[in-house]
């Protein structure tokens, strides 16, 4: 099991200014979500999770503020939680700090409602899957530090043990979410230069499930690089959005797939696209 520890660089929230809104989800046992937006200096949000699944805590944020939240496949586990931050791109930084690739879509008119710079719209993209069943995430306020703490290591080398050979087999699983997993999990655990993880992250980018194909882009993307430019290209014309976006997200400096996704039949990786280009198209303009 992988235990993530991250401290952010913000106050912790005393709550004793004007209390907008609150919400308290809980299931029987131990599992809980609080989420408390204040107006004290500012609009703060803070968000309180405990033994929660992400899919439950991301939902609850999106109730709570009216951000949509996208998403497919997470990282597996139970999330155990305290962030606080002005905006939910904050927020959401710190609850997936390493664990997946996060988008946000902000709206081109200034907002009536709500603190300035808040996204309208979010995606987590290809979820980075750690080296056990049990992924927990616990995010702490107060100093500037992070730390990754494997348990599964090699006593001698201190190295994570080899699981090349075991993803290869679980990405042929009859189970969607098994291959998913193990996907994503051959993002980082595949052997470095292993052909036959290249050809597994490939065969995957043909997979029926959608959230395969995503897992399978944004390994690519992160193992081979600019090598993985076809595959990105090849995403692009995938029928579901979640996967162009993904293709979007990777895209890096490969100014004609993001010219070629302004051209999408969807709004969303239109939008996305245009974000990624902005920068390339300041350069331009001020030669």
């Amino acid at each position: 099991m992988i235990v993530i520890k991250f401290w952010m660089t913000c106050l912790f929230l005393l709550i004793s200014g004007k209390l907008l809104a609150a919400i308290d989800v809980s299931d029987p046992g131990e599992q809980n979500v609080q989420i408390v937006i204040t107006e004290d200096n500012g609009t703060e949000l803070q968000l309180e999770a405990r033994q929660a699944p992400l899919s439950k805590v991301l939902d609850s944020i999106a109730s709570k503020t009216g951000v949509r939240i996208n998403y497919s496949v997470l990282p597996d586990g139970l999330v155990t939680a305290t962030c606080v931050g002005p905006t939910v791109k904050q927020v959401m930084e710190c609850l997936l700090v390493r664990k997946a690739d996060l988008v946000f879509r902000y709206s081109q008119q200034p907002s009536k409602v709500g603190p300035q710079g808040q996204p309208v719209e979010a995606w987590v993209l290809g979820a980075k899957f750690g080296a056990g069943q049990s992924n927990s995430i616990v995010c702490l306020p107060a100093v500037t530090q992070q730390q990754i703490v494997p348990s599964a290591v090699n006593p001698k080398t201190g190295a994570a043990p080899d699981e090349t050979d075991e993803l290869v087999k679980m990405a042929a699983s009859k189970v969607p979410a098994e291959r998913a997993e193990a996907i994503g999990r051959l993002m980082a655990g595949g052997r470095e230069g292993d052909a036959t993880v290249r050809e597994t992250l490939e065969a995957a980018l043909s997979d029926q499930d959608a959230r395969v194909r995503v897992q399978a882009v944004s390994s690519l993307a992160h193992r081979e690089g600019a090598g993985a430019s076809a595959a990105l290209h090849d995403a692009l014309h995938d029928s579901d959005i979640s996967v162009r976006l993904t293709a979007v997200n990777y895209a890096g400096n490969d100014v004609a797939l993001l010219q070629q996704a302004l051209t999408d039949s969807d709004a969303t990786v239109r939008q996305l696209a245009g974000i990624r280009l902005e920068p390339f198209l300041k350069t331009d303009s001020a030669q």
